[in-house]
């Protein structure tokens, strides 16, 4: 059986050449109309709340920064880590939420609980830009071919 397939293709070549093109022209036009959501983005929704603070040292941060958005952004729903970290003017606050919330539905409400929170008047809270794409990273090192 698969001697006589054989056979017939080596004997309509140009026929096994039309058909392979064919299929590899489909292939290319396929591979062009291919949507970016074939690649889905498997990260979390997260965000982060930046608060500028010059002048002030680290616990001045803590206590009347981090500590006040922190309790406010705790009831955040969806909301499944919340990680902050307080230096030399400057206050840290990364949400991690659960698999499903929407990236714009989450920053809103963090805007909704950000807007009432009692700051400093020199305090200046915002949100980091949203951003999804991937952050990559290479390095190479080695000689050339001529030895230089």
């Amino acid at each position: 059986m698969i001697e006589r397939f054989v056979s017939a293709c080596l004997e309509r070549r140009w026929l096994m050449v039309a058909l392979f093109l064919l299929i590899a022209c489909f292939g290319v036009y396929s591979w062009t109309e291919l949507s970016v959501e074939a690649y889905p983005d498997i990260s979390d929704t997260t965000a982060q709340v930046v608060t500028q603070f010059p002048g002030h040292a680290a616990e001045e941060v803590e206590e009347q920064v981090t500590i006040p958005l922190e309790r406010e952004l705790n009831g955040i729903p969806g909301l499944q880590v919340m990680r902050s970290k307080s230096t030399f003017g400057l206050s840290l606050i990364t949400l991690v939420f659960v698999d499903g919330v929407e990236d714009y539905w989450a920053r809103q409400r963090i805007r909704e609980r950000i807007n009432g929170v009692n700051l400093p008047s020199e305090a200046s809270a915002d949100l980091d830009p949203l951003s999804n794409l991937p952050i990559v990273g290479s390095a190479s090192s080695g000689r050339s071919r001529n030895g230089s």
